[in-house]
């Protein structure tokens, strides 16, 4: 037995209050599919064929993604595209779409507090505070119990998102302080740059804003999906605390990045990370039955 389509999306908002998303993030329902009631929910980063046919499969009747599909205006709705298809497909399959995005950013135990912990930091403050919700913030700034050596933080990135990173080296080579916005994170540089934090670890960085960072504060592009690798993590974990127990919540085993790493190795053949044939690890999840 489910709960009603308003009482979930209520419960949802008292978790993920809609007011801690970013201004323009678009978040909350996205598609009803017909439900009226939702009784079991998959969780995933993104939406995709494989995730909708995933929880088709294991008869979920709604998904909570953590990146919305419907972000910008549509104009038209064919198959012919990714999002007119997915969204044909989920109502066909009358499978609910809710998106939450930056609200789990934002989140005490959100995206970018889990990151922070998983690296063995202790979370100090958000980067940029809610004034409506204490503990509420984009990015947070996190501490090291002791100095670490530039290279260890390079070294830790890199074993949690076991993808290749990109830096700029900052001011000194011991650090204390790292600000961490998981996703799309080069807006916030200057906020930590002024913030006076040793490292900024996120994703989506351009050239010229490792310029503006340079010999400033140690940039760490780490990728985008990458650094929002604990994000399913921390919506399944907020859906089990707002959700009555019998509400079935499973994490996608099927999300993939579509992008490869294609590179040389050491003796000087050719690599693509991961290999072609297979795929990347999935985040990492449980799931809950009733």
């Amino acid at each position: 037995m489910g709960i009603a389509l308003a009482e979930f999306v209520e419960r949802i908002n008292q978790e993920f209050p809609p007011d801690t998303a970013i201004d323009g993030d678009v978040t909350g329902l996205q598609i009803q599919a017909g439900r009226r009631e939702i009784s079991a929910v998959l969780v995933c980063l993104d939406v995709t064929d494989d995730t909708v046919m995933e929880a088709e499969a294991e008869g979920y009747d709604a998904i909570v993604s953590f990146h919305p599909l419907l972000f910008h205006p549509l104009r038209a709705l064919t198959e012919e595209e990714r999002v007119g298809r997915l969204c044909t497909w989920l109502i066909q399959r009358r499978i609910a779409l809710f998106a939450l995005h930056t609200r789990v950013d934002t989140h005490p135990d959100g995206t970018n507090a889990r990151f922070a912990r998983a690296m063995g930091l202790r979370v100090r403050e958000p980067l940029i505070r809610n004034p409506r919700y204490p503990g509420y913030g984009m990015g947070v700034i996190a501490e090291a119990d002791s100095p670490i050596a530039a290279e260890e933080l390079l070294r830790q990135v890199l074993q949690l998102v076991r993808k290749p990173v990109r830096y700029v080296p900052g001011a000194s080579s011991q650090l204390r302080t790292i600000a961490i916005v998981g996703g799309s994170g080069a807006s916030f540089v200057e906020a930590a740059i002024a913030c006076g934090v040793d490292a900024f670890v996120t994703g989506d960085i351009k050239y010229h804003t490792f310029h503006q960072a340079y010999r400033r504060i140690w940039l760490v592009d780490a990728g985008h999906a990458e650094t929002e690798r604990f994000a399913p993590d921390a919506l399944a974990e907020g859906l089990r605390q707002c959700l009555p127990p019998d509400i079935r919540i499973g994490i996608s085993r099927k999300w993939c990045t579509p992008i490869r790493w294609y590179g040389s190795s050491e003796d000087g053949s050719s690599i693509v990370h991961p290999p072609s044939h297979e795929a990347p690890d999935r985040l990492s999840g449980s799931d809950r039955g009733h």
